[in-house]
């Protein structure tokens, strides 16, 4: 049996995440349980790469970060196990880094915010969904930097108008809005129609 060294990689940020948790609220140790499931969805012999590794770090390293600040939040490991296995079953390209940096950086602002504001875990849900969104895009490129820019100014807007955790609802909104799916092509070229080539005065 062959091992795979990415994702050896994810199960060990995966369990990092989960026992630092557990270990900082210690009556949260079933959060374990989804970390088994998320290693199970893994695998140890499928290559994943390291854009998925990436994500999943973040994944867990959020969730971590939520359960840390409150062990009322220990619910969030369900969605971060959810958002393991999007990653990894989705069409996300092994080295699509901005995709799965988007990722790690959807749950990493729901761990800073929850850090900070000690409540709003609720909006982990919309880390997955995120999650799934961008794994799964035609356009990652787009769809991962319109996730980044949509997260880090939801994080700093949700801090600062503490309590406005509803904010989060348009970051994973933003992380939709990218070139060919929604009605938004994608430019191909520009025409300098300054002037007509068949001298033409109607419009077309």
């Amino acid at each position: 049996m062959t091992l795979k060294a990415t994702a050896l990689l994810s199960i060990a940020a995966i369990w990092a995440g989960a026992v630092t948790a557990a270990v900082l609220q210690g009556d949260v140790w079933w959060i374990l349980i989804f970390a088994a499931l998320a290693m199970g969805a893994v695998g140890f012999r499928r290559s994943v790469g390291l854009a998925r590794v990436l994500a999943i770090a973040g994944t867990w390293g959020g969730a971590a970060a939520v359960v840390a600040a409150n062990p009322d939040n220990a619910w969030v490991s369900v969605f971060a196990f959810l958002a393991t296995g999007a990653v990894v079953y989705s069409a996300m390209d092994r080295n699509s880094f901005l995709t799965g940096l988007a990722v790690a950086v959807s749950w990493a602002a729901v761990g800073v915010t929850l850090s900070v504001t000690g409540d709003g875990a609720w909006i982990a849900v919309f880390a997955f969904l995120t999650a799934g969104s961008v794994a799964n895009s035609r356009d990652d490129t787009t769809a991962g930097l319109f996730a980044i820019l949509g997260w880090v100014a939801a994080t700093v807007l949700m801090i600062v108008l503490d309590g406005s955790y509803w904010i989060a609802v348009f970051a994973f909104v933003a992380s939709t809005l990218h070139f060919g799916l929604f009605g938004i092509p994608r430019p191909a070229r520009i025409e300098w129609d300054f002037r007509s080539d068949d001298h033409s005065a109607s419009v077309r």
